[in-house]
C-alpha cells in the first residue's frame, strides 16, 4: 500500500498547485471561470479514476477485492459525470 500512498500524495500535490493557479488568477469574467471550473471537474475526476486504478494495481491479496470494488464503481460513475460536463460545455448555445 505504500505505492498508493505515494500516488496519493502526488495527486494531492497536483490539487494543491491547482488551487494556487486559480486563486492567482482571479478572473471576473464569467466564461473564463465556466472554463476554469469545467478544467477542474475534469481534472478532479481525472485524478479520482487514476487513484481508483493505482489502488487496484498495487492492492495486496487480502485487499484485492476491495480495490476491485472502487474500481468497478469509479467505471461506473466517471463516465456519465465527464459527459454531463463535457455535454455542458459543448452543448450551450451562444
Amino acid at each position: 500500500m505504500d505505492n498508493v500512498l505515494l500516488f496519493a500524495a502526488g495527486e494531492l500535490f497536483i490539487v494543491i498547485i491547482m488551487a494556487a493557479l486559480i486563486a492567482r488568477s482571479g478572473s471576473k469574467d464569467p466564461e473564463t471561470r465556466y472554463l476554469t471550473f469545467g478544467s477542474v471537474v475534469l481534472v478532479c475526476l481525472a485524478l479520482v479514476f487514476m487513484l481508483g486504478m493505482a489502488m487496484f494495481y498495487w492492492a495486496g491479496p487480502d485487499s484485492a477485492e476491495r480495490a476491485a470494488r472502487v474500481f468497478e464503481a469509479c467505471q461506473q460513475i466517471i463516465p456519465p459525470l465527464l459527459t454531463l460536463v463535457i455535454g455542458f460545455y459543448l452543448g450551450q448555445k451562444k
